[in-house]
């Protein structure tokens, strides 16, 4: 019956980091609401530790920084420091696969403007990055009960 239960955990939290990576890609927003979703069933499931915290608080703050010199959206700054929580002592590895996804989806999208510039394919150039799915896509790799 636990592993039922773990199960439906994980499906959850893939769920809503898949709905709001999706969300990110088509309306570049991430909704608050499926933060403090996300956040929820996080913390419920993820045992406390003032280092978790630490690193939370720290890239919380680092968040407000980048976000206030455009580096980084407010959403994915939020999602980035959630996320980060729940990888407990693989924050680390969660940042640095965040990164490695975050540069693949660069160039899909350095791609993907060129051709559009040269006609190649229709469509209107994209002057910002939804970072989400990189950070979404790391948090399912390294979020403890993942």
């Amino acid at each position: 019956m636990e592993s039922d239960s773990y199960f439906s955990l994980q499906i959850i939290t893939a769920g809503v980091l898949a709905v709001i990576a999706v969300n990110d890609v088509f309306k570049r927003e991430i909704p608050n609401v499926l933060l403090l979703l996300l956040m929820v069933v996080i913390s419920v499931n993820t045992p406390f530790s003032v280092s978790s915290l630490l690193v939370f608080l720290s890239i919380f703050a680092f968040g407000i920084f980048a976000f206030h010199h455009r580096w980084l959206g407010a959403g994915d700054s939020k999602l980035l420091a959630i996320c980060a929580y729940a990888s407990l002592e693989q924050w680390y590895w969660m940042l640095i696969t965040t990164a490695l996804l975050g540069g693949v989806l660069s160039v899909i999208y350095v791609v993907f403007n060129r051709m559009v510039r040269h006609g190649v394919i229709i469509g209107t150039p994209s002057q910002t990055l939804p970072y989400a799915v990189a950070i979404s896509g790391a948090a399912m790799t390294t979020i403890h009960y993942m």
